[in-house]
């Protein structure tokens, strides 16, 4: 049986309070001594972005650069049928956290900025396929994800579940628990991350292999 922690999160781009993390990992779009906003204005030139936000950032290190979260906004449509779901009574994001139509991890190195996972109708890290959502139990059209922002070995971590319509109109979380993806420092890559209950009543948390 899974038990990977709940991770939800709010139909806005920001994060409304704020949550303790570990040292190095702020929230918003323009970081003290973190994330500039000459960094926010090449991320949108060199990544083509018409709107987006940084969630979250963290220094690697002098010679390793910096790394952050970047979510860009639902549709308009997307936005509407979560909103209207919520209201009927259903699925409502967590008032911590933030939705997104796409969310990708970059790392800002001098000059290059570097996608290295991107999530959106896949989980991938620099061109792997880091999880089978399906195999996970996701069922319906994925409209946008939501979720949180941490760390976790000295790099930014995300908590998200996928906010899917199935085939009956109906919007809501496509997966229970939340997907967790973690930087592997024996890898060093991200992966997805998994907690497990054993046969003598033990939780095992490890990372997971590509499929």
């Amino acid at each position: 049986m899974r038990l990977r922690a709940a991770l939800v999160a709010i139909p806005i781009l920001c994060v409304l309070a704020s949550t303790a993390v570990e040292p190095g990992v702020k929230y918003g779009d323009a970081v003290p001594a973190v994330i500039r906003p000459s960094d926010l204005e090449r991320i949108q030139r060199v990544l083509h972005l018409a709107r987006f936000s940084v969630i979250a950032a963290v220094r690697l290190g002098a010679e390793e650069g910096r790394e952050a979260v970047i979510a860009e906004p639902l549709t308009d449509e997307a936005l509407a049928k979560l909103k209207t779901a919520c209201e009927a009574g259903g699925f409502c994001p967590d008032p911590v956290g933030f939705v997104a139509a796409r969310v990708q991890i970059v790392v800002l190195d001098g000059p290059d900025i570097l996608p290295v996972v991107t999530i959106e109708t896949e989980a991938r890290c620099r061109g792997r396929r880091l999880v089978d959502l399906e195999h996970l139990g996701l069922v319906g059209k994925i409209l946008g994800w939501n979720g949180r922002a941490e760390a976790a070995n000295g790099h930014v971590a995300l908590g998200l579940t996928p906010i899917t319509e199935t085939s009956d109109g109906r919007t809501g979380a496509g997966l229970e628990p939340p997907l967790l993806v973690r930087f592997n420092p024996d890898r060093n890559r991200f992966q997805a991350y998994d907690c497990v209950r054993t046969e003598d009543d033990a939780v095992r948390c490890d990372f997971q292999d590509e499929p």
